[in-house]
């Protein structure tokens, strides 16, 4: 029983240790764009839903496609929808709906460094990539040195300049058919392939574009954000996802950035998707709707922590006590001495004998 206490204690002691050696070691990021609600890494979206909860009225985060919101509201309209991603997929169903969104009176906000084919060829628009690599995101702080963005004027706003990172704006949005060149290794090459045999039914899927607008522009001169205005609503496309993420949110004054283009929702209901990119494919499982909701997932948390506990205190030997037990005395020796002292007392050594 003492061995057993003893390594409990040599595996507790051990644990603690492993703990606090985690707990003071530095914190390791890590540098994957998730746009998650629950992320709090530098490229989640955990600051940035929280930013915008406490500062924007009526903003709630979906796991919806367009298709699923308009079959629950077929008369949805003075919506805005906002879908930030890194690598976006759209079928002819997503676009298709994602017009009549549109055309009903909302406004869509993309916000993607890749932004589907699908969308591309429907709008026709093209994405010019820059000649520095979008995926080098380790390496963001340990070059100093920073572009600038313009944000064009508005009513109410002058041009303002913004210092960001390269890598935040990895690509500008050009106007006209999708076009291959050296600069757009990173592309698909199955893209390019049905870019030409969808020429002939350009005509047929086209989304018909009154007007476009560039909002935001690189240092060459290229948009980096364009408004598309479609029948009664309004499509925004924008290059800078990363500046909607917890980075975004705290470098610097950067933040103003999104908070400026999201004003151009007019300060209507905003909804976030989180349908699309690796939200799309997350696995089917039956706990997945259990772990999306945070009370049933601290209950289910509580739960399996209090089974291990269980575990551990149960897991010893039982063991009933062991009763003393007196060994039996030898009353035949006892009974021998009695009867000598009888025949000793009365002197009858025959009979004894």
């Amino acid at each position: 029983m003492k061995g057993g206490r003893l390594y409990f204690f040599i595996l507790f002691a051990f644990l603690i240790f492993v703990f606090l050696m985690e707990l003071a070691a530095p914190h390791q990021f890590v540098w994957k764009p998730t746009y998650d609600k629950y992320d709090k890494e530098p490229f989640g979206s955990f600051v940035f839903d929280d930013v915008l909860s406490s500062s924007v009225d009526n903003y709630t985060v979906v796991n919806k496609t367009f298709y699923q919101i308009v079959q629950e509201d077929s008369v949805i309209n003075g919506h805005a929808f906002l879908l930030s991603e890194a690598n976006l997929t759209f079928n002819d169903t997503d676009i298709e709906y994602l017009y009549k969104i549109i055309h009903g009176g909302n406004q869509v906000m993309i916000c993607s460094d890749n932004f589907p084919y699908k969308l591309r060829d429907t709008l026709h628009f093209y994405v010019n990539f820059e000649s520095y690599s979008r995926f080098n995101l380790k390496e963001l702080f340990i070059n100093k040195d920073r572009d600038s963005i313009f944000f064009g004027s508005d009513t109410l706003n002058p041009v303002q300049i913004y210092e960001v990172f390269p890598q935040v704006h990895p690509v500008s949005i050009m106007q006209g058919r999708y076009q291959r060149d050296n600069s757009n290794d990173g592309e698909d090459k199955d893209e390019a392939d049905e870019d030409s045999s969808t020429e002939k039914t350009d005509n047929m899927n086209r989304m018909n574009c009154d007007s476009v607008e560039t909002l935001v522009w690189n240092n060459h001169n290229k948009p980096l954000a364009v408004r598309v205005f479609i029948g009664k609503g309004e499509l925004l496309l924008v290059s800078t996802p990363l500046m909607f993420t917890n980075f975004g949110m705290l470098d610097g004054t950067n933040a103003s950035y999104a908070f400026r283009l999201l004003s151009c929702l007019k300060d209507k209901p905003l909804i976030r998707i989180e349908a699309y990119g690796c939200h799309g494919i997350q696995p089917r499982t039956p706990l997945r709707y259990i772990l999306s909701e945070p009370p049933l997932r601290w209950a289910i948390y509580s739960g399996m922590t209090i089974l291990i506990f269980f575990m551990a205190f149960t897991v010893k030997r039982r063991q009933r006590i062991i009763p003393v037990v007196t060994a039996p005395q030898n009353l035949t020796l006892g009974f021998m001495q009695l009867i000598s002292n009888l025949y000793y007392q009365k002197h009858n050594n025959i009979e004894i004998l």
